[in-house]
C-alpha cells in the first residue's frame, strides 16, 4: 500500500495511505487519548477525547475517523486540545453513577490528593471496573476533580435478570463498543441504540430484559465496555466467606490469564507475579486445594481428540466446548445442534475431577479466570460455585494481606493428568479475535494430513456453519 508523509507534533512520520490520524500515530508511538475507540472496531467519534488540531482545517478533528493525506500536520497535545478533552471528562461524569469519584463530589478531596491504594480499600466506590476503568484514568490524568455541572444521574433500574451479565445503564457513556461487538463481530445482533438525544441508551431486544433477549452469554460485551455499564456478577463475599469458614472446604482452579491483569493492578511487572505466588496466597486466605487449569484443559481436549479421531475422514467433524457457542446454535442453527459434538470445558472438567476431593466437609468449587463466558456458563450448568476475575482476587487479596508478588511461590496441589495437549494447533488455549475469517490449520489425524479450522468467535462459527464447514475435515467452535 502506498505510504503517506506527514508531521505529528513536529515529528516526520509515516504511514500507510488509509489509516486514520490515530492508527498513524499510533504505527509512530505517538499516544493520543482514547475513550471510545476500541482497536479493531469501527471508529465513531462519539466521545470527541482523540480530538486534534490539524493545520488548515477551522475545527479540531476526532483522530479516529480522520484519514490522513500527503503533507498532512497534526498536533495532539496543545492547550486548547488539553482543556477541550477535560471539558468533555466533566461533561461524560456529570451523568456518570455515583460510585465513582465520589470523594470528589462530595468536596472531601482533590484528584491530586487521591491515594489510588486508599480508594482500592475504600468499598463506597467499589465499582467493577475499579482499578483498571478507562474512563476512571483519563479522570486522573486529566485532574478533573471539582466537578463543575449539576449532578444529573439517570436512575435506570440495572438488568440482573440473567445473574451473570449484568447491565447498569446508569454507567453507560453511550461509546457503542458493545453494540458493534455483539452485532458485527459475534452477530448476535442483541444489543442497540434506542431513543434520541439526551435520552439515548443502550437496550437488549426489543428493550427485553437480558433474560428474555437474544443474549448468548458470551461476555465479548463486558471484555469491550470501557467503564461498568456492562460486567459479569461478581462473587468475591461469598469466595472470602467460604475460604474462612471452618465448615467447608474450597478447591479452586486458576488460569493464567488472571496475571497480566493482577501486574496492572497491582502496578508491577508481570514478572514480578507467577502462578506460584497466586497459589501461596490462595493458601494464606484460606483455599484448601489449588490446582492449574491446564491440567483440566488436557482432559477436555483428550476427550475431544477421541472424538476428532472416531469421526475423521467420514465426515466433516465439528467440536466445541463452549456454553456460549450451544446457544447461539440453539438459536440460530437449531437443525446443526445433531452435527456438533460438545465436549467438557476446563472448567467441567475441572469439576469433575475436583470431586474426589471431597472429604467430610461439603467442597465448593470455585474457577478463576477472565474468561467472562465462563461466569454464565458456571451458573447455567451449575459446574462450579462460583467464577471468580482478576480484579474480585485483586479486592479479595486486599482484604487479607495476600498480596501475591509478595508470596513465597508454591506449588499446585493436585495434577490429574500431565498436561499435554493432543493436536495442540487445533485443540489448544486459543484467544478472542475480531476477525471475520477462521483460523485455518493442519493437523495430522490418523496418518492422515487434515485440513481444520478455528473460529475464534461467533461471526466466524455463523460463518463456518452456514456452509463453509464442509470445505474442512475438523472444525472447532469458539465464542
Amino acid at each position: 500500500m502506498a505510504e503517506v508523509r506527514l508531521t505529528i507534533n513536529g515529528k516526520d512520520c509515516k504511514a500507510e495511505n488509509g489509516m486514520t490520524i490515530l492508527e498513524a500515530a499510533r504505527a509512530n508511538d505517538i499516544r493520543i487519548p482514547t475513550l471510545c475507540h476500541f482497536e479493531g472496531l469501527e471508529g465513531r467519534a462519539n466521545c470527541r477525547m482523540c480530538i486534534v488540531e490539524v493545520e488548515g482545517m477551522r475545527t479540531s478533528q476526532p483522530a479516529c475517523v480522520t484519514k490522513i493525506r500527503e503533507g498532512m500536520v497534526v498536533q495532539t497535545e496543545t492547550e486548547k486540545l488539553q482543556a477541550a478533552r477535560k471539558a468533555t471528562l466533566e461533561l461524560i461524569m456529570a451523568h456518570h453513577a455515583v460510585d465513582c469519584h465520589h470523594c470528589m463530589r462530595i468536596g472531601s478531596s482533590s484528584e491530586p490528593s487521591l491515594d489510588p491504594k486508599f480508594c482500592e480499600m475504600c468499598f463506597w466506590c467499589d465499582c467493577e471496573r475499579d482499578g483498571f476503568c478507562e474512563l476512571q484514568t483519563l479522570n486522573r490524568e486529566y485532574h478533573v476533580d471539582v466537578l463543575p455541572y449539576i449532578q444529573h444521574e439517570a436512575d435506570y433500574e440495572k438488568d440482573e435478570s440473567l445473574d451473570s451479565v449484568i447491565r447498569n445503564p446508569n454507567k453507560c457513556i453511550k461509546c457503542r463498543r458493545c453494540v458493534d461487538v455483539c452485532g458485527n463481530v459475534q452477530t448476535v445482533h442483541n444489543l442497540s441504540m434506542a431513543n434520541r438525544g439526551r435520552d439515548i441508551m443502550v437496550v437488549p431486544e426489543l428493550g427485553k430484559p437480558m433474560a428474555e433477549s437474544a443474549c448468548v452469554r458470551c461476555g465479548h460485551c463486558v471484555d469491550v465496555c470501557p467503564v461498568g455499564a456492562i460486567y459479569m456478577q461478581e462473587h468475591k463475599d461469598e469466595m472470602l466467606y467460604m475460604a474462612h469458614s471452618y465448615d467447608v472446604d474450597v478447591a479452586a482452579q486458576v488460569s493464567a490469564d488472571v496475571l497480566p491483569e493482577l501486574a496492572q493492578l497491582y502496578k508491577v511487572d508481570e514478572s514480578q507475579i507467577s502462578m506460584g505466588q497466586v497459589v501461596a496466597a490462595l493458601h494464606k486466605i484460606g483455599v484448601k486445594t489449588v490446582v492449574s487449569d491446564e491440567h483440566a484443559r488436557a482432559t477436555s481436549a483428550k476427550q475431544a481428540a477421541e472424538v476428532i479421531e472416531k469421526k475423521a475422514g467420514k465426515e466433516p467433524v465439528i467440536i466445541t466446548d463452549s456454553n456460549a457457542v450451544k446457544n447461539f446454535v440453539d438459536r440460530y442453527f437449531p437443525k446443526m445442534k445433531d452435527k456438533i459434538d460438545c465436549y467438557d470445558s476446563a472448567q467441567t472438567s475441572f469439576c469433575k475431577n475436583a470431586a474426589e476431593l471431597a472429604g467430610e466437609k461439603p467442597l465448593k468449587i470455585v474457577n478463576i479466570t477472565n474468561i467472562k463466558e465462563a461466569g454464565a456458563e458456571g451458573k447455567e450448568t451449575g459446574n462450579a460455585d462460583y467464577v471468580i476475575n482478576a480484579r474480585e482476587l485483586y479486592r479479595i487479596f486486599l482484604r487479607t494481606g495476600g498480596a501475591p508478588h509478595r508470596k513465597k511461590a508454591q506449588s499446585f496441589d493436585k495434577t490429574w493428568t500431565d498436561g499435554d495437549l493432543p493436536y495442540k494447533e487445533l485443540l489448544g488455549r486459543k484467544a478472542w479475535n475480531l476477525e471475520s475469517d477462521p483460523e485455518e490449520v493442519a493437523v495430522l489425524i490418523n496418518g492422515k494430513a487434515c485440513k481444520c479450522a478455528v473460529a475464534h468467535n461467533l461471526g466466524q462459527v455463523r460463518k463456518l456453519l452456514e456452509g463453509d464447514y464442509k470445505n474442512y475435515d475438523v472444525v472447532r467452535l469458539m465464542a
